[in-house]
């Protein structure tokens, strides 16, 4: 091989020495700063996973108390419901499956109910109940930027008025002015989940 002209000049060798020298030290530098990046962007995986869980944790503590006080609600209003007059029953709402959803916004057709109200929520099912079903989890959400608001599980299907449906407590509180969309899921015996319905709901603004 033809040596490289000039490159057996003292000062070009130190210079290319010195350029490897700085190569070398970019690189240690930038992969101590990638090895950082990475340790952070783990770190934050971590915090966002521990959040979650713990923002999960609180979730199903709310869901369980709120599930314990709607149904000594509902148990409530039906023991004073044995001294109202004939005819006098506990306050319920009775919902259709949607066949598609809307564009807009259902027009309000609920009166809101005060708060400490016990309400029986029926959802009739589009169908017979597949036998594979073993529960059902309802999902309040609201209908224009889908936050879930309330949600009940752990649910099984009944009748009303010869009727296959599912029906779950609420209270008042949880149905204040405003269109909400609600989400029925089935849970099968191998926990495998499946969407049944969806119905729609808005409730005008309570009379001043």
């Amino acid at each position: 091989m033809r040596p490289v002209s000039g490159f057996e000049r003292p000062a070009i060798q130190w210079a290319f020495v010195l350029l490897s020298v700085i190569l070398i030290a970019i690189c240690a530098v930038g992969g101590v700063a990638l090895r950082r990046t990475r340790a952070g962007h783990q770190a934050l995986r971590v915090a966002d996973l521990n959040g979650r869980l713990d923002r999960q944790a609180l979730e199903m503590r709310f869901a369980r108390e709120q599930s314990a006080r709607e149904a000594l609600s509902l148990e409530v209003s039906r023991q004073r419901g044995t001294a109202l007059p004939a005819g006098a029953t506990v306050a319920t709402l009775t919902l259709s499956p949607l066949k598609s959803r809307g564009t807009s916004p259902p027009e309000p057709t609920v009166d809101a109910p005060a708060a400490p109200v016990a309400i029986e929520l029926r959802l009739l099912l589009p169908r017979a109940p597949d036998r594979g079903v073993k529960i059902y989890t309802v999902a309040l959400r609201s209908w224009s930027g889908g936050e879930q608001i309330w949600s009940r599980g752990a649910l099984k299907g009944t009748k009303v008025d010869g009727r296959p449906a599912v029906t779950a407590p609420i209270t008042g509180d949880v149905l204040t002015a405003g269109a909400y969309e609600i989400l029925l899921t089935a849970i099968s015996a191998d926990g495998k989940s499946s969407e049944v319905a969806s119905y729609e709901v808005a409730v005008r603004p309570a009379a001043r």
